[in-house]
């Protein structure tokens, strides 16, 4: 097996073209003919991460969030793009590829943490995909349980919360990552609760002032579980490829 048929089959599973035009997405970092029999998961790309891979033995990593994103002036001993490079590791990054692809970060983040029926994108695009997904419950569920829900299932002692915190949510919408900015979209669609990484004070003020829940659960917290279906979405496409999820990748952030 080589690294190109890692890309062709993330091709399938997180088209490229789809990615935010403002991104840098696909093989980042190597060879296609290269050979590849492990593969390592992770959401950002850190030394830790290269050693990871070195130890396990992976010729590849795909990193979510792109090492390489804007102008790179130099490369030094300490840049984990430099190590990968120097190890002769390939980097594969999807990021908003995978956000908006079927199955991807925000389908993870409704469906396995929210446990929630999709319907449609949150932000809808002219070529069918969008960012967010809006989903409803049926029957409604009480917000006390949908916030121990979360915490649970990301494995999280504590979440952030602005707005209320009782009553029943009837629908809702998650944004992976960063989407303080589709908050305005999301309270003109009458969403009950939304769930995303990481938001400004000002966008969270004005949702929990028009009484919708905002849930931030931290940046990479919302897009990590998405591994998982990944993990298995490629384990399906290349049954050859040893495919591991990092255990050093972690949120920057902690609550103490």
């Amino acid at each position: 097996m080589q690294v190109e048929d890692l890309i062709k089959a993330m091709e399938i599973i997180a088209p490229t073209r789809h990615a935010e035009a403002w991104d840098n997405v696909g093989l980042l970092v190597g060879d296609a003919k290269a050979s590849l029999s492990r593969l390592l998961l992770t959401i950002d790309l850190g030394i830790a991460q290269v050693q990871e891979a070195k130890q396990l033995g992976c010729e590849a990593v795909i990193a979510y969030h792109p090492p390489i994103f804007k102008e790179v002036r130099r490369l030094l001993s300490d840049s984990p793009v430099y190590e990968a490079i120097r190890a002769g590791i390939a980097i594969y990054s999807p990021h908003t590829a995978l956000d908006v692809a079927q199955g991807g970060t925000n389908d993870s983040l409704a469906e396995d943490v929210l446990g929630m029926r999709t319907s449609e994108a949150l932000h809808l695009r002219v070529d069918g995909t969008g960012m967010g997904k809006i989903g409803v419950f049926d029957p409604p569920m009480p917000r006390v349980q949908l916030l121990e829900r979360i915490k649970k299932r990301l494995a999280l002692e504590h979440v952030l919360v602005a707005g209320p915190q009782t009553g029943v949510v009837r629908n809702a919408a998650v944004c992976a990552g960063s989407c303080g900015s589709l908050v305005e979209l999301a309270v003109s669609k009458g969403v009950d609760l939304y769930l995303t990484g990481e938001m400004s004070h000002h966008n969270a003020f004005r949702a929990a002032s028009r009484n919708m829940t905002v849930v931030c659960v931290l940046h990479s917290h919302s897009e990590r579980l998405s591994l998982q279906r990944l993990k298995k979405r490629l384990q399906h496409a290349l049954p050859n490829l040893d495919v591991m999820v990092s255990q050093t990748d972690n949120d920057p952030f902690d609550i103490c």
